[in-house]
């Protein structure tokens, strides 16, 4: 009879060795299995926005516009519209050749290969397969007038 209870108690050891190496296994592959998931899928961060001081009131009555260079040295310029001032990339969407604003045409022009927009960036004309990029504009109590731009 003690020759039964000795394999009882082996037979208890194995299991629980085994049954502690699986749960090892288990909670090893489900962290690494975690963070696999965490890498494949990023939680995605809200977009962070920035303002920038371009000019004041002042400065931009009667010009034709103001250009300026956003955080990342991409060039931009600030129009005044009959719907308020438009801060508008000068980047054309089809090559990435400069577009100019044309203030006597109200339009932006690339020369290029003949891209047009319009006041508000939307493509009149030619090759360029979407409009000019294009951002907010806020002007504080101040007269400060602040482009809206997406932090990088």
């Amino acid at each position: 009879m003690s020759n039964h209870d000795d394999n009882d108690t082996v037979d208890r050891r194995s299991f629980f060795r085994k049954a502690l190496m699986s749960l090892g296994l288990a909670a090893s592959y489900g962290t690494g299995g975690f963070y696999a998931l965490q890498f494949l899928l990023p939680k995605k961060n809200p977009a962070k926005f920035r303002k920038m001081l371009v000019a004041s009131l002042d400065e931009l009555s009667g010009s034709g516009g103001k250009v300026f260079k956003d955080l990342q040295g991409r060039e931009m310029i600030l129009v005044s519209t009959t719907d308020g001032f438009k801060a508008i990339s000068t980047t054309c969407t089809h090559l990435g050749c400069k577009a100019y604003w044309e203030p006597d045409n109200n339009r932006f022009f690339c020369p290029c290969h003949d891209g047009v927009f319009d006041v508000n960036g939307n493509v009149t004309s030619g090759p360029p397969p979407r409009p000019l990029d294009r951002y907010d504009v806020e002007v504080d109590e101040n007269d400060n007038v602040f482009v809206k731009l997406r932090e990088a």
